[in-house]
């Protein structure tokens, strides 16, 4: 039973990367633009888009399928941490009703990051027999 509630565990927690991976090589100009809104440092450049897209499909399906799952999720868990920045910016809000859905949705991705962080301190192997 264990097994089952870890697989769909997984699959729950890396449904959001692939899906967001996805949308983010097919619309690497729109996430290259709002990149570099939010860090000037950063070109306007689709390939830093499709390559963070790539990096969240690919590690969100291994993660899935639970091949070298605690990488991973550490992989994941770096991926998060410039997702959040540049899409919920909710510190540069000026209005109270847009400055709550950047909140939450930032919490949300603080959350997603410690489940992240878990998965990859995670103890037990994969290859140990469980109930």
């Amino acid at each position: 039973m264990r097994r089952l509630t870890r697989t769909a565990g997984r699959f729950l927690l890396a449904g959001i990367f692939v899906y967001s991976g996805y949308g983010m090589l097919n619309n690497s100009e729109r996430y290259a633009k709002l990149a570099a809104g939010a860090l000037p440092m950063l070109p306007e450049e689709p390939m830093i888009a499709k390559a963070q897209g790539a990096t969240m499909l690919v590690a969100g399906s291994t993660f899935a399928l639970g091949i070298l799952p605690k990488m991973s999720a550490r992989i994941l868990a770096l991926t998060l941490i410039p997702a959040t920045i540049v899409g919920h910016p909710f510190w540069k809000a000026e209005k109270p009703e847009d400055r709550r859905p950047q909140l939450v949705h930032f919490l949300k991705n603080l959350g997603l990051f410690g489940a992240l962080l878990y998965a990859s301190a995670d103890k037990r192997t994969q290859t140990r027999p469980e109930d």
